[in-house]
């Protein structure tokens, strides 16, 4: 080999030694950034475990996150269910089956009273004319319980949720949902008999008027429920989130159930008792 071949040749096994280092830094580096990516999501979520999986019901069926939406066409086309009948689903999350079956009825009604104590709000807000009688009337609707009687429970379905915290430390929960039908004369029933006890505790007549007259209009926001996009239910998530971590003033109360925009209003409806049904919401939405 002579001077200018062998210069040639160092030149070549130089490059080539210079591009293996590049190139070793390079997956080196990118590997350890997708390791951290990976520790940082790995298992955050899952479901573990769920009704029926042993005989090939999937982890999440086809109409539970459109029913919890407002759209129930693939349940009603499932379960054939008539298209008048009123379609409700609820949620209860416990650390055993059997608890969160236990609670799911009770979960159920007051998540139910909590939309109804909603669309009387929205409108009392607007209706009465000062802070006193609208704090009298959420009152009076707080202390208003709502019954189911007549309603018919369709059907169930249950899920084993496993989260992981940034601690490491991993925690599994049952969510049981909870779907219940009524007539339609029943769920008028329902919502007339509601509107009747709060009416019964106000001491004012006109507030006694106003929230009487209420009725169609409650009902028919109520009874058959508004579609939600799967960006707005995120939004409403993520506003009820943070009215279960920061409460709202009388006057802030007030003034939210004014806004036309769905997420506030339901931000604000949400108490302590919605606590299991915003944390069931966030999990099927993450996990859809």
């Amino acid at each position: 080999m002579n001077v200018k071949q062998m210069k040639k040749f160092l030149t070549v096994l130089i490059i080539t030694v210079l591009t293996c280092i590049m190139s070793c830094a390079t997956s080196n580096s990118s590997s350890e950034t997708i390791s951290a990516m990976a520790a940082q999501t790995a298992d955050s979520y899952r479901i573990v475990d769920w009704k029926d999986r042993s005989i090939g019901e999937i982890a999440s069926p086809v109409w539970l996150l459109p029913a919890v939406r407002g759209n129930w066409t693939s349940f009603k086309s499932e379960w054939n269910v008539a298209n008048n009948k009123v379609l409700k689903i609820g949620v209860a999350r416990h650390g055993t089956l059997n608890g969160a079956q236990t609670i799911a009825e009770v979960q159920y009604v007051a998540r139910l009273g909590s939309q109804l104590r909603q669309s009387v709000l929205s409108r009392a807000a607007v209706t009465l004319g000062s802070d006193g009688e609208f704090e009298m009337v959420n009152n009076a609707a707080t202390q208003t319980n709502v019954s189911i009687a007549g309603q018919e429970r369709l059907t169930d379905f249950w899920q084993l949720i496993e989260t992981t915290g940034d601690n490491g430390r991993r925690i599994r929960t049952y969510q049981f949902w909870v779907v219940y039908a009524s007539d339609s004369g029943v769920w008028d029933q329902l919502v007339a008999k509601y509107i009747y006890d709060i009416v019964g505790k106000l001491p004012n007549t006109r507030a006694q008027q106003t929230i009487a007259g209420m009725f169609n209009d409650i009902n028919a926001e109520i009874k058959y429920e508004r579609e939600r996009t799967e960006a707005e239910l995120n939004a409403e998530i993520a506003a009820r989130q943070q009215a279960l971590r920061q409460p709202m003033s009388t006057s802030e109360v007030r003034i939210a159930f004014q806004s036309n925009d769905p997420a506030v209003r339901a931000a604000v409806s949400t108490t302590q008792a919605d606590t299991d049904f915003v944390a069931a919401l966030a999990a099927l939405s993450a996990g859809r």
